[in-house]
């Protein structure tokens, strides 16, 4: 009988040290699976770029853009995010002209996330203060009674939106997005993947 609570003791030891070893193990991996606080970021992908040109047509082409990203996130489901987006300088030949939009500008954004475990939902509203330069070259230097359109540069400060989701790794995390704006006379948007860092 004395073996017997000397065995139970023994074991009951053991299991009070294999969970407390656990527990040590997964503390901190639960903290920095879910950093707070100020974080830096970037993202690359492909911009659908829309405006009116000078000749009131549209201008439809997709390019490569970029986005770097500073945000702060003081709770669990919300914080704020502010962005430098470039959408490049796409263009399309056709004809006597060369269609081409330069677009790039700040977005400034409140964020709400779904914190989940590992892989997080979040949405994103807020206001782009986005420039844009839209012109058509001549391309036809002999076409004299071509008429001459001059480029048209604005600024826009609208309404925009997104959503995506993220993968933490500690104090990184990987993160894909869909954004849309509204300036230049069109709808343009943001598809894109990038990574962040938590400090």
């Amino acid at each position: 009988m004395h073996d017997n609570r000397v065995g139970r003791t023994r074991r009951s030891g053991w299991a009070a040290s294999v969970a407390a070893f656990v527990l040590s193990l997964a503390a901190p991996t639960g903290q920095a699976a879910t950093p707070f606080g100020l974080y830096v970021g970037g993202t690359f992908g492909q911009a659908r770029v829309e405006a009116t040109l000078p000749d009131a047509s549209q201008f439809r082409e997709d390019h490569a853009a970029f986005k770097v990203i500073l945000g702060v996130r003081p709770i669990p489901v919300a914080g704020a995010e502010l962005a430098y987006v470039d959408f490049g300088h796409p263009s399309r030949l056709g004809g006597s002209y060369v269609p081409n939009v330069a677009m790039k500008g700040a977005t400034a954004f409140a964020m709400f996330y779904l914190p989940l475990p590992v892989v997080e939902v979040f949405v994103k509203g807020g206001v782009a203060r986005l420039q844009s330069k839209a012109g058509l070259d001549l391309v036809c230097p002999s076409c004299l009674l071509a008429p001459l359109f001059l480029p048209i540069s604005r600024t826009n400060t609208s309404f925009a939106a997104g959503a995506g989701v993220q993968c933490k790794l500690g104090a990184f995390a990987v993160r894909g997005e869909y954004e849309g704006f509204n300036a230049a006379g069109g709808n343009p948007r943001l598809l894109s993947l990038g990574v962040s860092w938590a400090f």
